[in-house]
């Protein structure tokens, strides 16, 4: 980390030191030039590929323009007031914030005999122009999705939300990255204590460097146990999901390079929700969400609790015959749940990693034409391809892909708990999932939340798409500062 250092008056003694930290001659992205202002000597640093070289050169231009007669008093803010047109431009007088404003992308002047740099931000980034999200895509609405570029990420929430009250607090974190984070909040609404617990946990991290960006965050801010596999934060790629949430009170996490924003507080019905649900009227949507909760259940319920019966037929009364396996195959049925999670999961991570044009065709071939395979040589039973595969079903219907691997997680385990211990595993298992949402907070709010404590309006909002004028309050559990979102104003719109 760079030392406590003041610029000093003597060019050369500036321009050594800064030769030496950065290993000018040593790497060739250091782009270093000097100049003559008048009569005085001047020097600049920048990053190859970093500046925009036709905005540096007019700026210098400008600068080089100056008469020598102009510049016998005060030379550095003359041109600061007087020459410096570009808008984003400040005056230094310390090697550290100069150092990281260079590291990032900006330039750096320096003029004989003046304690103070200029520092101007000339930079050009390699970006990536705001496409559809692969991850959160919906049949109507808008296709823009963040970037890796945190000034056109606000960019596209300050599209959406011209409120003054908008804030985005830059933190840097990382002592060799120096990564810019962005806490993203509305100051008259978002919980005060919130945003400053926010703050604080960001500002007392205590590493190199972040290069995973928000994931690395979210492992250092999120308080509770980190070995809890249920997602505490949520993620997403898109500005409207983002704005959403903004307006309700939440604190969005912005970190350059990184296309994902973290939204906190929260809870588990956070997870369930998908942008779609609000492209469509309200009964459409309602029904949809309905069909991914059910989904979603059955997902995790559907293979242990088949196997539980299946394991103690007796349990069973005669109607409920049919539900027990034809033929079970050389493999215990415990035995092939677990192997199938197990290949459905090579299979999901290989299609993750191979180019997109064969990404299909390994779908097709692990889960069709193995599992057909196997089912013909007699390793599994027809009844566990086709329980595992309504499953898999409800793990890519929900909309958080951090809930879906929880979940693949708790189903495998209570497929273990009934393979040892049958019904009384499936429900003891199911016992401690539940203990487990119960306890589990998302910075002081309950995981379970409206449900848990319950909360009638909200739980209503949880489980039906509500129609959006009837939404006039914030959710209580985040404590805004105003609570109404209408228009206090006009109280005859309340």
């Amino acid at each position: 980390m760079t030392q406590e250092r003041k610029i000093a008056k003597d060019l050369d003694s500036n321009i050594n030191y800064l030769k030496d930290l950065l290993g000018v001659g040593e790497t060739f992205d250091i782009v270093f030039r000097e100049y003559l202002v008048g009569r005085k000597r001047a020097a600049s640093f920048s990053i190859n590929a970093m500046t925009n070289d036709v905005l540096v050169s007019n700026i210098l231009e400008d600068i080089t323009l100056f008469k020598q007669e102009d510049l016998n008093i005060n030379t550095l803010k003359k041109i600061f007031y007087t020459h410096t047109t570009h808008l984003q431009a400040k005056l230094l007088d310390n090697f550290p914030d100069a150092v990281t404003s260079l590291l990032s992308g900006e330039i750096l002047f320096f003029i004989d005999g003046e304690a103070q740099i200029l520092v101007m931000d000339a930079r050009s980034y390699p970006v990536r122009a705001p496409s559809e999200s692969n991850v959160e895509k919906v049949t109507r609405g808008s296709r823009d999705s963040f970037v890796e570029t945190i000034v056109f990420n606000t960019a596209l929430i300050r599209r959406r939300l011209r409120d003054p009250n908008l804030r985005f607090s830059i933190i840097k974190v990382g002592t060799r990255s120096r990564a810019d984070v962005a806490v993203c909040y509305i100051k008259d609404i978002t919980n005060p204590r919130l945003v400053d617990k926010v703050k604080d946990s960001l500002e007392k991290i205590d590493t190199d460097g972040v290069p995973m960006a928000e994931k690395a965050i979210e492992e250092y801010i999120v308080p509770g146990n980190r070995w809890n596999p249920l997602p505490r934060v949520r993620y997403t790629e898109r500005p409207d999901v983002a704005a959403t949430h903004l307006l309700e009170g939440h604190i969005c996490i912005i970190v350059d390079t990184s296309p994902n924003i973290l939204i906190l507080p929260a809870t588990l019905w956070h997870h369930v929700q998908h942008a779609e649900e609000y492209r469509q009227n309200v009964l459409t949507g309602s029904f949809l969400r309905l069909i991914r909760l059910t989904g979603i259940a059955f997902s995790l319920l559907l293979p242990p609790l088949w196997l539980a019966i299946v394991l103690q037929p007796h349990l069973l009364p005669e109607t409920l015959g049919f539900l027990g396996p034809r033929e079970s195959g050389v493999i215990p049925l415990g035995l092939q749940f677990l192997l199938a999670e197990i290949g459905l999961e090579l299979v999901r991570m290989a299609t993750v990693h191979v180019p997109s044009a064969q990404s299909t065709a390994l779908g097709f071939i692990g889960a069709f034409m193995l599992g057909d395979f196997a089912t013909k040589v007699g390793l599994f039973g027809n009844e566990t391809i086709f329980y595992m595969a309504v499953a898999v079903v409800g793990t890519f219907a929900t909309p958080s892909v951090e809930l879906a691997l929880a979940l693949r997680i708790f189903r495998m385990a209570l497929v273990v708990l009934v393979t040892a211990f049958k019904l009384p595993g499936l429900l003891g298992g199911l016992l401690a999932l539940m203990a487990l949402l119960v306890t589990t907070k998302s910075f002081g709010i309950p995981y379970l939340w409206p449900l848990i404590p319950f909360n009638f309006k909200s739980m209503q909002d949880v489980i039906f798409r509500l129609p959006i004028p009837h939404k006039v309050l914030r959710p209580a559990a985040l404590k805004p500062k105003d609570q109404n979102r209408l228009d206090k104003e006009n109280p005859e719109e309340e």
